[in-house]
């Protein structure tokens, strides 16, 4: 009975998100540093998004992870970036739900940091996910930090600038007018 409100609830949720994107909220740009750690990944991600339209807009978004990741994570905050206001948070099985308000014909910022422990010698990032705005992201910038005692064997994105700086390994990707079509996946050992 909880899966089946649930599905409902997610499911209501989800056209109501798409309806609005496709009407006047736009994701329109990511920034996230990855921080890779013995056995762990550290993620801080910016996600922008503005509103074309002449009304307000609050509304639920879901936030995946990737699957069987979810009991892994923990210090998980979202924050709104214009206030610094910490927002709540709702889980859901493979994700979570928080609320975005952005003003008519303006923008807004929301951060999304959380911890995961790792199992193994990977990690991924939904990217894909992008694809339900129904629009690439007009920029996207991502870093990956990996200390040098851990070696990286594959990204599924190569970097558009590497370097080393304090016993650390920096990956760089810069995108313009990105739409993913894989997810982020980086294996080391």
């Amino acid at each position: 009975m909880r899966k089946t409100l649930f599905l409902i609830i997610l499911t209501v949720l989800q056209s109501c998100c798409l309806t609005v994107n496709g009407q006047n909220l736009q994701f329109y740009r990511e920034d996230i540093l990855f921080s890779l750690k013995e056995n762990k990944v550290v993620t801080d991600a910016e996600y922008y998004f503005c509103n074309v339209g002449d009304k307000d807009i609050r509304v639920t978004l879901f936030y995946p992870f990737p699957e069987n990741t979810k009991e892994l994570i923990d210090s998980l905050v979202v924050e709104d970036l214009k206030t610094s206001t910490v927002i709540p948070y709702h889980d859901a099985r493979s994700g979570i739900f928080f609320e975005i308000f952005v003003k008519a014909y303006g923008q807004s910022a929301y951060r999304v940091y959380f911890r995961q422990r790792l199992k193994e010698d990977h990690f991924s990032y939904i990217l894909n996910s992008t694809k339900t705005w129904g629009k690439s992201l007009d920029f996207a910038n991502y870093e990956l930090q990996i200390p040098l005692s851990i070696i990286p064997d594959s990204l599924s994105y190569p970097p558009d600038t590497s370097f080393i700086l304090n016993d650390t390994l920096f990956y760089r990707w810069k995108m313009v007018d990105f739409m993913p079509d894989k997810d982020l996946e980086v294996f080391f050992h």
